[in-house]
Parts: C-alpha cells; sequence; structure tokens
C-alpha cells in the first residue's frame, strides 16, 4: 500500500503530503477555505446518523471519524476509518441519497463543515475544486480494493500492524518517534472487526508482538518500540 499513489491514501499513511485536503495552501481549495473555516469538534461528536438526509460534508483537517453501522438485529459493525486528509459524506450528498452509516469523531478533531447545497454548487462550477474531489474518490475506491487485497493476501498480524500504523500517522502531529506511545481510540472488538478476526485472536496477536518486541501494553497504552518497524502494504 505504500506505492507513489497510495501513499496519498490519508488510510495508508495519511501524511501531510501535497495532496492533503488538510493543508490550506493547496492551490484550488480556496473556495473551500472561504466557505468552510476549521472548527473544533470533541471526542465523541455524532456528526450525522445512519438513515439520515446528507446536510453536510465534512472535510478532516485533524483528527479521526469512525463510520459504522447499525443492524435491525442490534448488530453494530464498524464499516471504517477516515483520517487527515478526507472528506466525508461528498459520495451521498452528490447523488442526494441517506446516510449508510453514522459518523462519529473519536478524538479531538478540526473539521470543514460545508453544506451539501453548497458542496454541489461548487463542484458544478469550480473545475480545480471538482477536479480534487475525484481524485479522492479514485484514492477512495483504490484504497477500498486495497483493503480486499490485504485481507486475501496478508496476515492478521500483518493487518494489524498496518493498521496501527496509520493511527500513529493520524494521531501523532508531532511525527514519528522512535518509541510512540499511543492510546488506541478503538475498542477491541472494533480493531478485530477492522481486521477480520475475533478478540480473542487478536490478544493472540498482541501477545506475538510483545513477544517479538513489536510493542508492549502498559496501562491502557501501546507503546511501539520502533514504528518503522511496522509491517506496510507494498
Amino acid at each position: 500500500m505504500h506505492t507513489q499513489a497510495h501513499r496519498e491514501l490519508a488510510t495508508s499513511t495519511p501524511r501531510r503530503s501535497e495532496d492533503s485536503f488538510a493543508s490550506s495552501t493547496i492551490k484550488g481549495w480556496e473556495a473551500l477555505n472561504r466557505v468552510a473555516p476549521a472548527q473544533a469538534y470533541t471526542a465523541g461528536t455524532e456528526l450525522f446518523r445512519q438513515g439520515s438526509a446528507v446536510q453536510d460534508v465534512y472535510f478532516i483537517d485533524q483528527g479521526l471519524v469512525k463510520l459504522i453501522r447499525l443492524e435491525p438485529d442490534g448488530r453494530e459493525m464498524i464499516v471504517g476509518l477516515r483520517f487527515p486528509g478526507w472528506v466525508i459524506a461528498a459520495a451521498a450528498a452528490i447523488i442526494q441519497q441517506s446516510h449508510l452509516t453514522t459518523g462519529i469523531t473519536m478524538c479531538g478533531c478540526r473539521l470543514r463543515r460545508i453544506s451539501s447545497e453548497t458542496f454541489r454548487d461548487l463542484l458544478q462550477r469550480d473545475a480545480q475544486f471538482s477536479w480534487l474531489v475525484h481524485r479522492m474518490h479514485s484514492h477512495e475506491v483504490y484504497d477500498q480494493v486495497a483493503r480486499l487485497v490485504q485481507l486475501g493476501c496478508a496476515s492478521a498480524r500483518h493487518r494489524l500492524e498496518q493498521l496501527l500504523w496509520q493511527l500513529i500517522i493520524a494521531l501523532e502531529p508531532d511525527g514519528l518517534k522512535k518509541e510512540t506511545k499511543l492510546a488506541l481510540p478503538l475498542k477491541q472488538w472494533e480493531i478485530a472487526e477492522l481486521i477480520a478476526v475475533t478478540p480473542a485472536y487478536l490478544s493472540r496477536i498482541y501477545n506475538e508482538l510483545e513477544r517479538a518486541g513489536v510493542l508492549r501494553r502498559r496501562n491502557g497504552w501501546l507503546i511501539i518500540h520502533d514504528p518503522q518497524r511496522l509491517w506496510r502494504w507494498e
């Protein structure tokens, strides 16, 4: 997942690249900066609810948002994570369909909120804005295919290491350190679901990583001894 094109994906390595939506200096995002100044959101804020009409589109400057779906039998499923550089609810806003998931901030976030009507108007009259959103959607499709390939080809341990890498990049604004202390914003079952294993098997993977000296657990924290050692999809 570390081809040049996929480095731009927030879900792969959400770095502060020139294609990141989080950068206010990118040519073409001036319209967004005018109509949607960055605002702070606390952890646990529900941005939108499954089944509701799309009122707004959100651009993530900083932070992490999870998408969950509640099934009729009461089962909750975590559909995915959205990192800095991603736009949320754009597809549903364009085709004017209701939300398929509920979006919740997982930590303190800085988001740019724009009404769906204004968003569609900008897409139609601002060619550069439209092109950058089109690139983002292309990245999203690419990421979904890469995730399917990863589920079929990568081991569960590698999938966990990839997820930890993503979280470190997204949640450590000062960049990678030789030893990184990470407070996971996800529940155990959510992590297990994201890497397609059971919670019991996830515990076994953590034990394996501790024995290998990749990480250690202490008082609810994960301490990654050298994040560069974590596996990343190529």
